[in-house]
């Protein structure tokens, strides 16, 4: 599924039931918090490349309901009706929520008014349960947390749910949701005033002390190289020529170089013709033929500005949520500013396990994962249309491993069947290739 198609909401929740690290009374399922467009995602991806600032949504939505400021006098389209998601809690019980954002563009801060909640679980992995009152959630980052149903009740006993923007208090109304202790009393809410809505809180992950996996795992030495030539950063270029600051189309790197993938040969179908195949730089491949159980590091930097461009081109502000396919990586360290290896010193005993990790606004992530995998793997940003502009790169793991996994599960024919099927409809509706393409290919 493309970017553009999920961006305009085919989404839903695979609720996939595991042990977890505190009680609790009622299992309330996923709660799924997005930002809404009104337009639809091929004409903002367009939008996005030639500005290159991202749209900004109109309101946010949870569970797929939410309220949008409309006129039903001047747009047919408004029905005048407004339905926001709902809870109904019974006093002193524990309820388990699993927050997802599923959204395209902003990394929401969440929080309950009148309520603590404890977080249970990220990005599918058990931790130690940790106390707080507001949360940061990343486009694709999960988190299970169990609230009390213990409010005290000051103001009526109906409590607002938030989701905004962390980097933009006021971009959106942050009331997407309510908590009701009585199912029969419809009355909004009591609002407290902003100074009590974590402002200015910013677009941090939880801290790693707070994020400690259950089960623990040590971090083992790197492999492969880590200088400074090897970091991956978040940037722009122009096209047709990456270094013209006034070009009128712009495409995100993660490698120094857009990504682009040929719909029509995909990387794991070269891999299973020839395990050698080298791949052509516009595919942003990193090559981890090492053997099983060895560790690589990477670091990730947001703070990147195009060094051989006449004029330095400014990367828009933003929080980058970096998602890798085929693995868990632990967080060495994460921090504001430049990547000092020589100040930053790694957490390698049990440091905190996830597949979603927000690059901080100006600042870096640094990861790790165990050759344990063979495949091609993805590892892009998820905003979408970050990605689809080809912010994104893919690891070629044990790539003398994947054609003899691939005969063994029986996978071949069908591979050749749906590229077979995917050349066709490419060829007729003639896609172009390259920065006008609708998706990078990912």
């Amino acid at each position: 599924m493309g970017y553009d198609l999920w961006a305009d909401t085919v989404a839903g929740p695979i609720h996939i039931k595991g042990p977890s690290s505190m009680n609790y009374d009622v299992d309330l399922g996923p709660l799924l918090i997005s930002d809404w467009y009104h337009h639809d995602a091929f004409g903002l991806f367009h939008y996005e490349i030639a500005s290159p600032h991202a749209p900004l949504p109109v309101t946010t939505i949870l569970n797929g309901k939410g309220v949008f400021d409309c006129d039903p006098a001047s747009d047919a389209r408004c029905t005048g009706e407004h339905q926001r998601h709902e809870i109904v809690f019974e006093k002193g019980k524990r309820y388990k929520i699993g927050l997802i954002n599923t959204g395209s563009l902003l990394t929401y801060k969440f929080w309950i008014d009148g309520h603590n909640f404890t977080v249970v679980q990220t990005d599918f992995v058990p931790i130690k349960p940790y106390v707080t009152d507001v949360l940061i959630v990343g486009i694709a980052q999960r988190y299970e947390i169990i609230i009390e149903a213990n409010a005290t009740f000051i103001y009526g006993s109906n409590f607002w749910i938030h989701a905004t923007y962390c980097d933009d208090d006021d971009m959106l109304d942050s009331r997407v949701g309510i908590i009701r202790y009585d199912g029969s009393d419809d009355h909004d809410p009591h609002t407290p005033p902003k100074s009590e809505q974590h402002p200015g809180y910013g677009c941090r992950d939880p801290a790693p002390e707070n994020l400690v996996p259950i089960v623990e795992r040590e971090v083992g030495k790197r492999v492969n190289g880590l200088s400074p030539a090897d970091y991956l950063r978040i940037g722009l270029q122009g096209w047709p020529n990456i270094s013209d600051t006034d070009s009128l189309v712009h495409k995100w790197t993660l490698t120094n170089r857009t990504q682009y993938i040929d719909w029509r040969e995909p990387t794991i179908k070269a891999l299973t013709s020839d395990a050698g195949a080298q791949f052509e730089n516009e595919t942003c491949p990193i090559y981890l033929d090492y053997e099983t159980g060895e560790w690589v590091y990477f670091v990730i930097e947001n703070n990147y500005t195009l060094s051989d461009a006449n004029t330095p081109r400014t990367i828009p502000r933003s929080v980058h949520p970096i998602h890798l396919h085929g693995h868990d990586f632990v967080i060495l360290a994460q921090g504001d500013g430049i990547f000092d290896p020589i100040d930053v010193v790694p957490n390698l005993h049990n440091p905190t396990r996830r597949d979603v990790v927000n690059c901080p606004i100006g600042g870096y992530v640094w990861i790790a994962f165990q050759i344990n995998n063979p495949g091609a793997w993805l590892m892009h940003c998820h905003i979408a249309w970050h990605a689809s502009a080809g912010l994104s790169l893919q690891f070629i793991e044990q790539p003398g491993r994947i054609k003899g996994l691939m005969e063994q599960a029986g996978a071949l024919p069908e591979l050749t069947d749906r590229c077979e099927d995917w050349t066709e409809h490419y060829n007729t509706v003639n896609i172009p290739k390259g920065a006008l393409q609708d998706d990078s290919g990912i």
